[in-house]
């Protein structure tokens, strides 16, 4: 059931060159047990056609679960990194997530969630990543 409007504006940086995009989609936008659920499709656009994501936003943590046609869970804290399973269409692997920034402001009506973080593989910095997901009822 889509009941809102996400704008998700990505920027990427990996061996001195920068990628940004934006991707706007509809999806489901809820409040559930103190924690707040942003759930969408994704789409060829974004190279994961036929898979879901769902973010789950609560006082600590910042957690996307992609799941369909590859699975990936990553776990975003302000200043901590955690290992995390990444799925591509090439493979599995485990990788570093250190967030360096989370900045969260949503309610009933949406809201806003920004984080900053870098990607590593086996300690070796693969990407510095910034994103933010913006929700609009």
């Amino acid at each position: 059931m889509d009941n809102c409007s996400i704008t998700l504006s990505i920027k990427q940086t990996a061996d001195g060159y920068t990628d940004e995009s934006e991707l706007y989609t509809k999806g489901e936008f809820r409040l559930h047990k103190g924690a707040y659920f942003i759930d969408y499709d994704e789409s060829e656009a974004t190279g994961y056609d036929g898979s879901h994501v769902q973010l789950m936003v609560d006082d600590k943590y910042v957690t996307m679960t992609r799941t369909g046609t590859s699975f990936s869970n990553l776990v975003f804290q302000d200043n901590t990194r955690h290992f995390c399973h990444y799925g591509t269409e090439f493979g599995d692997c485990m990788v570093g997530i250190s967030t360096k920034f989370i900045d969260k402001n949503l309610n009933e009506k949406g809201g806003r969630i920004h984080l900053k973080y870098t990607i590593d593989v086996n300690g070796g910095l693969m990407s510095e990543n910034e994103i933010t997901i913006k929700v609009k009822m």
